[in-house]
């Protein structure tokens, strides 16, 4: 027998509050790119290390390092269109800028102490680093790009979308500076792609959780074909040799094959997005290899800031003690072997990674990565301004002019 259930009362009536569940594949996008950093970096440290098969599965993956990272970073940014600048500093900016400027300046000074020691470089002054905070000439310039980003995507956030995402265009007007500031490519490459992902969230956010028709992965993978297409045509006229040409848009400057190839890697890499967000949320479905990448997605300051420190302190006396040792990819010695400083690179980097990520939960110390919320501060100044106005406003009406003139 059936009965009607009576109308729940009381609290029992209040619908229980859905708990956010937090998307895998955006973890998993971060966690590939973070490891393709990693990597990219130890193959780089290591003599011959760019030979290997892993940095050529590495290259075919170009697209899962940083130009994903920001696509994801854009993806939860939009929040950012509804800020006061007071609350983007506050919230956002300054969980970037502290761990930007504090740790910038003891990687340089680790790297540039092993360069006196392997290559007899003079360490640099003060100036030097300052100028690298600055400037994004550093290891960690993705923060500073983070910060440059979102206070871009704040100054457009009035604008029409199309309005915004031409101006991620303007970067190409000052190109011939690449020369001098990397941040010239670091915001044609980069700042597009993290707008996209501001702007096109929901498309972004539909195109991953819709079935996976074959359709969806056909134009995707064309497209990630089409990339390298623009790739490896680019090197095919580059390997005929170009010269540099005027740029017609600021007379006198030129820009050299290096420049040329910016635009052709900022295009190549907008259209392989598509089959490296299918790749993340392919992975997010398998099992353990999606609660790792998860897991490493979910830290990847600690291991961005700490794998290139590891691999400094740890290589440098390993080559000095090794002075003179040929190390190559081919047959030889246990230690003279690519492979095998590839492996003590990683092992490392995750050393470095873990230190960090424990040096996070420090007291004080911890800080550094992870500063105190200032939003409470904020929000203790605004409302001493509120509270101090009607006074102010009552004092002036007490002090108003009756209207009467007074002569002396």
């Amino acid at each position: 027998m059936i009965h009607a259930s009576r109308p729940a009362t009381g609290l029992s009536a209040v619908a229980p509050e859905r708990k956010k569940v937090r998307l895998a594949w955006p973890d998993v996008a971060k966690g590939l790119s973070i490891i393709g950093v990693v990597v990219l970096h130890v193959c780089l440290e290591v003599p011959n290390g760019m030979e290997t098969a892993i940095a050529g599965v590495n290259h075919v993956l170009d697209p899962l390092r940083m130009c994903l990272f920001f696509l994801v970073s854009g993806l939860f940014s939009a929040k950012v269109m509804q800020m006061t600048f007071s609350e983007l500093f506050c919230r956002r900016l300054w969980f970037f800028i502290v761990p930007y400027v504090l740790w910038t300046p003891v990687e340089m000074s680790l790297k540039r102490h092993q360069w006196e020691l392997l290559f007899d470089q003079e360490m640099p002054g003060p100036g030097t680093y300052i100028a690298a905070v600055v400037s994004s000439e550093n290891m960690y310039w993705f923060l500073w790009a983070l910060i440059a980003f979102n206070v871009f995507l704040w100054a457009t956030r009035r604008l029409p979308r199309w309005a915004a995402l031409a101006l991620t265009l303007t970067p190409l007007l000052i190109l011939p500076l690449n020369q001098e500031f990397t941040a010239v490519a670091q915001a044609i490459m980069f700042l597009p792609v993290f707008m996209v992902g501001v702007h096109f969230s929901l498309a972004i956010r539909q195109f991953a959780t819709e079935p996976v028709a074959p359709v969806k992965v056909v134009a995707s993978v064309a497209l990630y074909i089409a990339g390298f297409a623009v790739y490896a045509l680019w090197r095919l006229v580059a390997d005929f040799g170009l010269d540099p040409v005027a740029w017609p848009l600021w007379p006198g400057a030129v820009i050299r094959p290096d420049e040329m190839w910016i635009v052709v890697r900022a295009v190549g890499q907008m259209l392989m997005l598509p089959a490296a967000v299918l790749g993340a949320l392919a992975l997010s479905k398998v099992p353990f290899v999606s609660g790792f990448l998860q897991f490493v997605g979910r830290h990847t300051l600690p291991i961005y800031l700490g794998h290139p420190i590891a691999l400094t302190l740890i290589f440098t006396p390993m080559f000095l003690a090794t002075d003179g040792m040929e190390i190559g990819t081919g047959s030889g010695g246990f230690a003279t072997r690519t492979g095998v400083w590839l492996v003590i690179g990683m092992l490392a980097a995750a050393l470095g990674s873990f230190v960090l990520w424990a040096l996070a939960r420090v007291p004080v110390i911890g800080w550094s990565l992870k500063p105190p919320p200032i939003e409470p501060l904020r929000q203790r100044i605004l409302a001493r301004v509120h509270h101090s106005a009607p006074r102010a406003e009552g004092a002036q009406r007490i002090g108003q002019p009756t209207g009467r003139r007074h002569h002396d």
